[in-house]
């Protein structure tokens, strides 16, 4: 009897033996297993969105998903960047992290997938929808306010300024450049000698600068909004001879933007942590998908960087973002 119990255990044993190392397992892990994450960025090109993408390829690492880069050409490409919010969701994508090129025009698309149960994470900008999960960002009307401030330091409380941003109807833009505004009204001596939109042209910022130092020979600074006004300012700057002369303050931590702030051409520079944004898109986008709770907005904050904090080991972490 005892023999015969023996026998059908491995025999038993066997038949699962055989089962597992079959060439048609079902319960192996598959890639059907990992769930595919979409990040939809801004634009093709720029440091920023490089550094986003970084953030959001450890997550999807970490936690185990696949993650699809979708990128339309540039910021003003909006429609191009709604066709690809679409077709992700024709593709099956079980969740979208999404860097919105346009406030109210990316709505519809976010709640078209949120309607198929496909939850929204937006990341650096917000989405005028109440069906978006979570947005995780930095308040920008506070770092308006921080920029005036750093710009009244360098300027005082009597100087004639410029403003560059990329686009009136670019919801940060705007946050910041209201921030800005409230702050340096504050200073009723302080001048604004012109306000300017570049949007996501270099070279018309540049040329924008160059005819603002030509109506206004007395200029005391320029504070450009957003990383592409920040480098058409500089490179004009540095073109014209006026380094140091015309105090810049700028946003973003491009490779150019910290070599103009230490050769003095910028003075000080807004700087994020898009790594970051990339990294908790991606999180949090995977923590809906298991029902969990997430917060609406995770603030991820900006610090003000100048020659004499740059070289702070806590700073240099957040100037050079690189993936351990």
């Amino acid at each position: 009897m005892i023999n015969k119990k023996l026998y059908y255990i491995l025999t038993l044993i066997g038949l699962i033996f055989l089962i597992s190392c079959s060439d048609k397992p079902e319960v192996a892990s598959t890639p059907e297993t990992n769930k595919n994450i979409t990040l939809v960025v801004k634009m093709q090109t720029g440091d920023y969105w490089k550094t986003v993408r970084m953030g959001a390829e450890a997550a999807a690492k970490e936690f185990n998903v696949n993650l699809n880069v979708l990128e339309p050409k540039d910021e003003e490409d909006v429609s191009g960047q709604i066709a690809l919010v679409n077709e992700s969701i024709r593709q099956g994508t079980a969740a979208i992290v999404l860097a919105a090129n346009d406030y109210n025009a990316l709505a519809e698309a976010a709640e078209q997938a949120a309607g198929q149960r496909i939850p929204v994470i937006t990341i650096d900008s917000e989405v005028n929808s109440s069906k978006v999960r979570s947005f995780i960002g930095i308040n920008n009307y506070e770092a308006g306010r921080k920029a005036g401030r750093k710009l009244i330091q360098l300027t005082g409380d009597h100087g004639r300024i410029a403003v560059m941003s990329n686009g009136k109807d670019s919801r940060n833009s705007v946050q910041r450049e209201r921030g800005l505004m409230e702050e340096i009204a504050q200073y009723p001596d302080v001048q604004v000698l012109k306000k300017e939109y570049c949007f996501s042209d270099k070279k018309l910022c540049g040329e924008q600068t160059r005819k603002i130092i030509e109506e206004h020979t007395k200029i005391d600074g320029i504070i450009a909004l957003n990383a592409i006004s920040s480098l058409g300012v500089a490179n004009e700057i540095q073109r014209l001879g006026l380094a140091g002369k015309v105090k810049v303050i700028t946003f973003d931590n491009t490779p150019e933007d910290i070599e103009f702030l230490q050769e003095g051409v910028i003075q000080a520079t807004l700087i994020q942590n898009p790594f970051s944004m990339g990294y908790l898109g991606v999180k949090y986008a995977v923590e809906a998908l298991g029902g969990k709770k997430i917060p609406e907005f995770v603030d991820t904050g900006t610090k003000v960087i100048d020659q004499e904090n740059m070289f702070w080991s806590d700073n240099q972490k957040l100037l050079f973002p690189f993936v351990k």
